[in-house]
């Protein structure tokens, strides 16, 4: 039967360590599980022919359906940096959004209109849009420069007084163009958090084994014979 005086240091520090290294892993099954689910989502999310349809109707899901319709602009256009195959200016203007009651006051809602490369020429024009929640800034966005029409930060109050319009008119979603699944599932699809968590797994597994391997080389675990009465 085995015989085994753990070290406490050595323990304690394994213990932790063991913790922390399953949580990850299970973080990233639960993200693998989450990715699942909403390119599920994506896949059943149909389409409509209509900015009234999408923003009036009701829709189950986290992703609106993809709208195959003409955006009725009003006024200049803006350009929000963005990265999409290559860096470039996203150009943002304004459409009135249709109204969902006779008695609703009249909104708008930013829309994408076309992707500019760094030269300036427009690369591409949205065939399809989706509605979706206004980008967040990033960690180590720039600052805006209303001057040369450069943004860097997706401000719909500031980008709303530079087209003209109210921030109280402007609804806190936009149109962006439907280029497929979003970037944040097409990069890192579920099967790389499965990767992820079996890493995590596995130097839990291997944390374990020198543990017991170093306890056996100090003699502190052993296997004896049990004693006959």
């Amino acid at each position: 039967m085995p015989r085994f005086r753990p070290l406490p240091v050595l323990t304690a520090f394994t213990l932790v360590s063991l913790a922390i290294l399953v949580s990850l892993g299970m973080w990233q099954m639960r993200r693998m599980e989450w990715k699942t689910e909403l390119i599920a989502a994506y896949g059943v999310r149909g389409s409509v022919t209509s900015f009234e349809q999408a923003l009036c109707g009701e829709f189950d899901g986290p992703f609106g359906p993809s709208i195959t319709a003409p955006a009725p602009l009003a006024g200049a256009q803006l350009r929000y940096y963005s990265l999409r195959d290559r860096p470039g200016w996203v150009r943002v203007g304004l459409m009135p959004a249709p109204r969902c009651s006779a008695d609703a006051p009249q909104r708008y809602l930013f829309v994408e209109t076309g992707f500019e490369d760094m030269d300036g020429n427009i690369v591409s024009r949205p065939q399809s849009w989706r509605i979706d929640a206004l980008p967040r800034p990033g960690q180590f966005a720039s600052g805006n420069d209303p001057d040369t029409n450069q943004w860097y930060v997706f401000d719909r109050n500031m980008m709303a007084r530079a087209l003209g319009t109210d921030p109280d008119q402007v609804l806190d979603r936009w149109a962006r163009a439907d280029l497929g699944l979003p970037a944040s599932l097409a990069q890192t699809p579920p099967a790389r958090h499965l990767g992820y968590a079996l890493t995590w797994f596995g130097l839990a597994a291997a944390l374990i084994g020198v543990y017991l391997a170093l306890h056996i080389a100090r003699g502190r675990l052993r296997w004896s014979a049990k004693q006959k009465q």
